[in-house]
């Protein structure tokens, strides 16, 4: 945490020293991470409108490969690569934005080393103050923000008459609140700061809401969407009340600006828009392939190709196992087995009786097995 937070220190502090506010300069952050994520969220979109595209060939690759799972590995790793086709593509941001979350919450724990830029001897001297008067002062776990509390406190300001008058006057300048809030201390059911982590959960829930609804193809998505829109606003709601209330207002913010953003990411870069120049290059590749396939059929002198050939293969299979066999049938077949055949049949099959029963991966049966 103390790597990231220290660039994002630095930003806050050059911030802080226009505005001369900890709260607002705090929220002229937040509008400049997301200004900056912009382009991120624009590709988190475009990547949201190319799942829809593909889910359907995700599925039937899925479906037909169900009992070699190695094939079917293979075959999506060729379905990405022929459309350029990331899945985790559009989980960057939000990867980030969490990294940026870590950051903030160092920065607000240490604004003596972040914003005021105090030496560490001297923040050591203050820490060491709080330590020896934890009794008195309390023990928040943040020794920063308690000193500063403790000093801008006329009541117990003269526990730190060791300090110097200079650094004394710099903390009692240091303006860390927001609208009359200090933003070093941490929401309890029994303070007006509570409906800081109320507001977060509402807040994030909004933007769940809002997501869900303009995003295309949620409906298919809708159970484990649903889970997701109540867990994560339930989480910053019991987060929120464990951390300084500036972290919670940091979420405020940023979720008031994620609703924004979505709004003007629908409006301006639209995912029904951008859906339908997927499929349509979608349907480019596809004729594409075809017509390769006819030609390099026809230089084979009209013979099936081995892809063809392994297609028909996997149809065969699939129908097979949907299509439930007479104990008739099943004799006659095995009377045209081989012995080599009849024994992998039966070592398939008990293979899968084993894989139902434990939950485990069928493993496709080899020549190996069979010696």
């Amino acid at each position: 945490m103390s790597i990231l937070g220290y660039p994002l220190g630095w930003i806050m502090w050059a911030i802080y020293k226009v505005v001369n506010n900890y709260g607002v300069a705090l929220i002229l952050f937040t509008v400049l991470v997301r200004l900056a994520l912009f382009p991120l969220s624009v590709k988190q979109q475009k990547s949201s409108a190319k799942m829809q595209v593909f889910q359907p060939k995700m599925q039937e690759i899925q479906k037909k490969y169900a009992n070699n799972k190695e094939k079917q590995q293979e075959e999506m790793m060729k379905l990405y690569e022929q459309h350029g086709y990331n899945p985790m593509a559009g989980c960057l941001p939000s990867i980030i934005q969490m990294i940026l979350l870590f950051g903030i919450i160092y920065v607000v724990y240490e604004p003596l080393s972040h914003i005021l830029h105090m030496d560490k001897a001297t923040i050591t001297a203050l820490t060491d103050i709080v330590k020896a008067n934890a009794e008195l002062l309390g023990t928040s776990g943040q020794p920063q923000l308690t000193a500063i509390s403790a000093i801008q406190n006329p009541e117990t300001v003269g526990l730190f008459s060791s300090i110097s008058s200079d650094v004394i006057s710099q903390i009692q300048g240091f303006d860390y609140t927001l609208f009359g809030l200090y933003l070093g201390q941490i929401p309890t059911w029994k303070s007006v700061l509570v409906l800081i982590p109320i507001l977060s959960g509402v807040t994030a829930l909004a933007t769940s809401i809002v997501s869900m609804k303009l995003t295309p193809g949620m409906d298919q998505q809708q159970k484990s969407m649903k889970t997701m829109m109540y867990l994560m606003p339930l989480m910053s709601l019991w987060i929120a009340f464990s951390v300084p209330c500036g972290v919670g207002i940091y979420w405020i913010i940023g979720n008031l600006l994620a609703i924004v953003q979505t709004v003007i990411l629908n409006k301006f870069y639209s995912p029904a828009r951008y859906k339908a120049e997927y499929e349509e290059q979608v349907r480019r590749i596809e004729e594409q392939k075809k017509k390769d396939r006819e030609e390099r059929k026809k230089r084979n002198g009209g013979k099936k190709l081995p892809e063809e050939i392994e297609e028909e293969n996997a149809a065969k299979a699939e129908a097979k196992r949907k299509t439930p066999a007479t104990p008739d049938a099943e004799k006659a077949a095995e009377a045209y087995m081989t012995s080599k055949e009849l024994n992998r049949k039966r070592l398939a099959e008990a293979r899968k009786r084993d894989a139902e029963k434990y939950g485990d991966e069928y493993v496709e049966v080899t020549d190996q097995d069979l010696m």
